[in-house]
């Protein structure tokens, strides 16, 4: 299982992992650019789950779930977990 952790933290340089053969790994990062995106996208879907305004919180997630969802696809597979921080 993969855990990625989003908040104030983050770094690009990737992480090393052993795989079933046992041999260790470098994958990459999520690039900086790419990080602040999803964690700026992830914040708007919380804040806007507060917006009273009929219809209004639907489309500000909509705005920009499809970037939220293309980045844990690409990063987080089966079984993985995220941990989202403020």
């Amino acid at each position: 299982m993969k855990t990625i952790i989003i908040g104030h933290i983050g770094s690009d340089a990737g992480y090393w992992v052993i795989d079933a053969n046992g041999h260790i790994r470098h994958v990459e990062g999520w690039g900086i650019d790419q990080l602040a995106e999803f964690r700026n996208a992830v914040t708007i879907m919380a804040t806007a789950t507060q917006l009273k305004t009929p219809g209004l919180a639907e489309a500000a997630i909509k705005s920009v779930h499809g970037l939220a969802q293309s980045q844990l696809a690409e990063h987080l597979k089966e079984g993985g977990v995220v941990v989202v921080m403020p």
